[in-house]
């Protein structure tokens, strides 16, 4: 699946998040973000998958997660 075809879903499950997430297009915009919708640093993992990817995890205050892949 695409990143524009995992937005749609998302969009589809949850509007409202699906809105926030969708101008978000690198690590610095989602870090700035983060904070503002409750997300504290300390909760955020970012996992290495090799050299130039990683899983990016964000806890989001009603207990789901929202993971980003980042290169």
């Amino acid at each position: 699946m695409t990143y524009p075809e995992q937005l749609a879903a998302l969009v589809n499950r949850d509007s409202a998040l699906g809105k926030q997430v969708a101008p978000l297009r690198n690590l610095e915009a989602i870090l700035k973000w983060a904070p503002g919708v409750g997300i504290p640093f300390a909760g955020i993992d970012l996992v290495q998958q090799d050299e130039y990817s990683y899983d990016l995890y964000l806890p989001l205050p009603d207990s789901r997660w929202l993971v980003f892949g980042v290169s």
